[in-house]
């Protein structure tokens, strides 16, 4: 309790100084040498935290134990609640990535940030009502997996274009340019749009796709169709395969369609088993749930190449979403146990 005394009264004494007081309490812990303003400031705010904090030590450490403990469990109960309850696993996931940084962003005044979230959430907010209709249109899945490859692509680039700026600033290659603060600003904002903005669409494409693959009723989250699928049907959209019938000469003059056939043999419109596998990023065929080789869609640099991004996305989740849960769960414990 002494202790405790002792230290807000050392608190007290350091702010109630005045500058002339502040630089002379400062010199004497660092005698000979000639102190800057900010340098006694500095000085003062570290050995205000000591005075505040003297004493406390066995608090720090069962508050550091229990920081560890979080973090250390934290993967595994990540992956656990994503296997065993991935619905809540979802919604929490998803919610805390779209509302965590833009509640930042006005709270801060970054209304730059803020207005791009506006206008993205604008657009998939009308994709995500065409994903929520029943009956489905017919030409929704292709018009959703359309929209979400596109700003795949154009998130991707935009991370590609914030790398290569961020490498130009580290090098310097242009001297007086590379090295503004307005340069380095442009390639850190470039990543992190890139970023963010690539893991809410990769999040709320699995979200439509599951939504649409229940409604039309020839897939469902669980492994049970709820429909017979016919064989000249595509269920990912509900259309039918004309280019099986143009194949067999009843439609000759019908529009032909590419199909793709899976291993376990349903056949798709090949956009729509594209949108699916690339875009929704599925591995199971969506009538069957059959394992399917993601390899044969690699068609193009964008689909290989995803390896770095998709991790990069990855740690963009734990910085935006389960770090700021994380240090939340850890401050109502702390509250709990009376360790502050």
């Amino acid at each position: 309790m002494e202790s405790a005394t002792s230290a807000i009264g050392a608190t007290l004494d350091l702010q109630a100084m005045d500058s002339e007081q502040q630089y002379a309490f400062a010199a004497s812990l660092h005698p000979g040498r000639s102190l800057s303003p900010g340098e006694v400031h500095f000085i003062i705010n570290r050995e205000t935290f000591k005075a505040q904090h003297q004493g406390h030590e066995g608090k720090h450490l069962a508050m550091f134990l229990i920081l560890v403990c979080v973090l250390a469990m934290l993967p595994n109960t990540v992956t656990y609640w994503r296997r065993r309850h991935p619905s809540s696993y979802r919604f929490v996931s998803v919610g805390s990535i779209c509302l965590i940084p833009p509640y930042f962003a006005v709270s801060n005044g970054y209304y730059r940030f803020a207005s791009a979230w506006t206008v993205y959430a604008a657009a998939n907010v009308y994709f995500l009502y065409l994903a929520t209709r029943s009956p489905l249109y017919p030409q929704t899945p292709r018009r959703v997996y359309q929209w979400f490859a596109f700003i795949n692509k154009a998130s991707y680039a935009v991370f590609v274009l914030g790398v290569v700026l961020f490498a130009l600033c580290f090098f310097n290659v242009a001297p007086g340019l590379t090295d503004s603060e307005r340069f380095v600003e442009g390639s850190m904002l470039a990543v992190f749009y890139g970023l963010y903005f690539g893991l809410v669409s990769r999040d709320l494409v699995t979200l439509c796709t599951d939504k649409m693959a229940a409604t039309l009723g020839y897939a469902s989250n669980g492994y049970m169709p709820t429909r017979h699928l016919p064989r000249d049907v595509c269920c990912i959209c509900g259309g039918e395969l004309l280019g099986s019938k143009a194949e067999g000469g009843s439609e000759q003059g019908a529009l032909v369609e590419p199909t793709h056939r899976l291993g376990c043999g349903h056949e798709f419109h090949a956009c729509c088993i594209r949108g699916w596998c690339v875009v929704g990023k599925k591995d199971t065929c969506p009538f069957c749930r059959e394992k399917v080789d993601l390899e044969t869609f690699k068609q193009n640099p964008w689909d290989k190449q995803e390896l770095f991004y998709v991790t990069a996305l990855e740690y963009m989740r734990f910085f935006i979403s389960w770090q700021p849960l994380t240090l939340l769960f850890l401050t109502a414990i702390f509250w709990i146990l009376g360790l502050s």
